[in-house]
């Protein structure tokens, strides 16, 4: 899902874990781990109190909280949940019964969290959502978003996790490297990349109907993909050597064949959708491999989502004259414009940033706003700086997080997004920065490989070993650490 993992989802293992025990089964059955994830993204577990009467309901509301899919709706402290459990044990012993009670009154967390949820895009994300169930209806269609950096966009999109997921569909993306342009289909190819890694994931009776799928829509042409991703070698064998043609013979062949092998995921039981970011720094090659699939007139079950600075893309940009190509082709193509947040939305971040009133977060928030002009990642890493400077601290006497207006104000606190990135760099302890100055030459992600003997894992269908490491995303390692740890 789009969320970082912290330790609320250790509150979800301890809803579950309370559900088996009221209930002696599990939310959800089964013995397919791809449909239990799917279950564990997608549906809601039945009530406890909804599957036995006996269970007071306020029980079943405070497993069902713990539960929520989104770690904004579950309890956000420990300290929460003790609260509401001795309250039920003292309603049980004093009165016999637990009657309902409005829950969550003590739950506020001592720690400092950016909530991970969008502020104000509720038009966009409906826009999202309707053109997705078309494609899921068996059109395929294009969708732009534009927006200065920092605006959202990548976050917006990454919202059609929940509703991609309960249609059953695929989910994809991949990401234009501004110093990467001379690396053709860059992008799309690390986006069916990861689709393929999924379906590995997948057990040996569906991944046996996706190899006679993939092999029946590429036929003799397999190897034209292994090439560019030998991960489908895993999924379909070995396939026979293609005849060498002239390069442009060789370039139509690829993009004919590419055009087949998306066609084999984008199905009425699992529509596709692709995500290709900053389409600002897109190559020629896979402009044309776009307009190909996106003009086909038997493309079906497919949406693809591009985002780009609105900024660096002009009227002439390649990308803007091949939309227009794909569009006069009979292609639909919408778009979304991203706007700052307003006055609104900020002082909402902020108040549940800080989990008080909107009215007590009024006038930090009208500060916010005007240092960040309402760019939501800005507002965030704002907001980070403060707390690092301890302008924001939470008050343990009182149970909630206060500031000062007028120490606030009289910092040099900079409202230049480079200047607050680059001053978070210079923080980072000097190892750190080092290890920084050599990713930075591989692109925006990165694998830390751990030893041969410890992280390998046989792939057993070819004897192959694969080194397994956790993927670093540069801007997140950059951002969240300190010298503090």
């Amino acid at each position: 899902m789009n969320r970082a993992i912290d330790y609320r989802t250790d509150f979800y293992s301890l809803g579950a874990t309370f559900y088996e025990l009221l209930l002696q089964k599990t939310p959800f059955n089964g013995t397919d781990s791809m449909e239990l994830v799917h279950c564990h993204m997608a549906r809601e577990p039945e009530p406890p109190y909804e599957v036995n009467q006996g269970i007071p309901k306020v029980v079943s509301d405070i497993v069902m909280k713990l539960l929520a899919k989104s770690a904004e709706n579950r309890y956000q402290s420990a300290g929460g949940i003790k609260a509401d459990l001795e309250e039920c044990l003292n309603e049980l012993d004093v009165n016999g019964n637990i009657p309902t009670f409005s829950l969550g009154r003590n739950d506020i967390s001592d720690r400092f969290q950016i909530p991970q949820k969008l502020y104000g895009r509720e038009q966009e994300l409906d826009i999202l959502k309707t053109t997705f169930e078309r494609v899921s209806e068996g059109k395929s269609e294009m969708l732009l978003i534009s927006g200065r950096s920092g605006i959202g966009k990548t976050a917006l999109v990454q919202e059609m996790y929940m509703p991609v997921t309960q249609q059953r569909g695929y989910f994809i993306s991949g990401k234009f490297e501004q110093f990467q342009r001379n690396v053709p289909y860059s992008a799309v190819i690390n986006a069916f990349q990861d689709l393929v890694r999924q379906l590995l994931a997948e057990n040996e009776e569906k991944l046996n109907c996706w190899r006679k799928k993939i092999l029946k829509t590429l036929g003799s042409n397999g190897q034209v993909i292994i090439d560019v991703i030998p991960e489908v070698e895993l999924i379909i064998g070995p396939q026979p050597p293609v005849t060498e043609l002239s390069p442009a013979e060789t370039k139509n062949r690829f993009d004919l064949v590419f055009q087949n092998f998306i066609r084999a995921f984008s199905r009425p039981e699992h529509p596709l959708v692709l995500f290709l970011d900053d389409l600002q720094w897109i190559d020629t090659a896979s402009l044309k491999l776009i307009q190909v699939f996106m003009a086909a007139s038997d493309s079906r079950h497919l949406l693809l989502i591009g985002a780009y600075r609105d900024n660096e893309v002009r009227a002439t940009h390649t990308l803007i004259l091949t939309v227009d190509k794909i569009q006069k082709a009979g292609a639909t193509v919408n778009r979304i414009s991203l706007m700052p947040l307003n006055s609104q939305h900020v002082n909402q971040f902020v108040s549940d940033s800080l989990t008080c009133t909107p009215e007590k977060a009024l006038p930090l928030a009208e500060l916010v706003l005007a240092k960040t002009n309402g760019n939501p990642f800005f507002v965030g890493e704002f907001l980070k700086s403060l707390f690092e400077r301890k302008l924001l601290e939470f008050d343990h006497e009182h149970f909630r997080w206060k500031w000062s207006m007028g120490h606030i104000q009289t910092q040099n606190v900079t409202d230049n997004v480079v200047e607050l990135i680059v001053d978070r760099v210079l923080n980072l302890r000097t190892e750190l920065q080092e290890v920084l100055k050599f990713a930075a030459y591989i692109g925006n992600q990165f694998e830390q490989k751990q030893k041969q003997r410890s992280c390998c894992r046989k792939q057993s269908r070819k004897g192959l070993y694969r080194p397994l490491g956790t993927s670093i995303n540069l801007l997140s390692l950059m951002c969240r650490s300190s010298r503090t740890g």
